[in-house]
């Protein structure tokens, strides 16, 4: 797997929803809900909601307060593991930095995480958080986690806006956070237009490798007419995929007899095969985008420069 990058001073939404169209393919309306806590996490004066985690997979998106995703039981805490625990799905994960607003646009800085070692760390670093913090207008109450509350105005405090865990220990958290922005800070900058282009890639090998298993899993023939294995092209791949990304997917199934076909009576479009074919194969190696091929071309008659003297100034926080 390639090593992750960084995004400095990206226009978050358009960024984002790049990122989602390479494999979300249900769902997208998602995205309006995740613009709208960027947007109230950019307008806040709190430092804590300057650093949230996003993830989008085949059918949706869901961004969370990172603090809130280290915290066991929370429902971030939840949904961010349950992905990993309970589905095979193709997540993308990024760390996103909120640093301002440029000309109507909330910029901020994003870090690709890679889904499952950060999964990983989060299950070992959780910690706890027994008391909830209930916000209103004018004031806040804490009260055990689990226990029951409505959201109704309190006639002291006023109008009902909002509530957050506690963590039992605030400096552990704080610590934790810590970790994570310096360990998200040692990663090199990357081109965002590559990473897209790359992101388009894996969506189709994802696929390619999918079809695979699926040949694999069936002992006999499949097919309506019991004459040849099939595996159904995934719904989502298929709402993003160009003729040009269907293509290269045929490119990569490594079988003579393949086609690709529509069934009558089924919705959807299936890949076939004899059922004679050799079923113990894996995909082809996938060909390399154009954009990485000119990129490598470039690298390797680009002429040598000497290293500029630079300047490494730590980031004010």
């Amino acid at each position: 797997m390639p090593e992750q990058s960084k995004f400095e001073n990206m226009d978050l939404f358009a960024s984002l929803e790049a990122i989602m169209k390479q494999n979300t393919g249900f769902y997208q309306s998602d995205l309006d809900i995740d613009k709208e806590i960027i947007a109230k996490a950019a307008a806040s004066p709190h430092r804590e909601d300057k650093t949230l985690l996003w993830f989008c997979r085949p059918s949706g998106t869901h961004c969370f307060r990172e603090r809130d995703v280290f915290l066991k039981d929370t429902a971030p805490h939840n949904t961010w593991r349950f992905y990993m625990e309970q589905t095979s799905d193709r997540v993308l994960a990024y760390a996103i930095e909120l640093t301002g607003k440029e000309r109507g646009k909330i910029k901020g800085n994003l870090y690709e995480l890679d889904y499952s070692k950060h999964y990983e760390r989060v299950k070992e670093k959780e910690l706890p958080a027994d008391t909830v913090k209930l916000i209103y207008e004018h004031g806040e109450r804490v009260q055990e986690a689990g226990r029951y509350f409505d959201g109704t105005p309190d006639p002291q405090l006023g109008k009902f806006e909002r509530f957050e865990a506690v963590p039992n220990d605030p400096d552990a958290l704080q610590s934790l956070l810590q970790e994570e922005r310096r360990s998200r800070e040692q990663l090199s900058p990357g081109d965002f237009k590559m990473h897209i282009a790359a992101l388009r890639d894996g969506l189709i090998e994802t696929e390619a490798r999918r079809i695979v298993r699926e040949m694999k899993r069936h002992y006999e023939p499949n097919s309506p007419n019991k004459t040849h294995f099939m595996a159904e092209l995934s719904p989502a791949f298929m709402r993003l995929a160009a003729t040009k990304d269907t293509d290269r997917l045929f490119s990569m199934l490594p079988y003579k007899t393949l086609s690709f076909s529509k069934i009558e009576g089924r919705h959807g479009t299936y890949a076939l095969i004899d059922k004679g074919e050799n079923r113990d194969r894996e995909i082809r190696k996938p060909r390399p985008s154009i954009r990485a091929q000119l990129k490598a071309d470039k690298a390797k008659t680009a002429p040598k420069k000497a290293a500029a003297k630079t300047k490494n100034h730590d980031m004010e926080v």
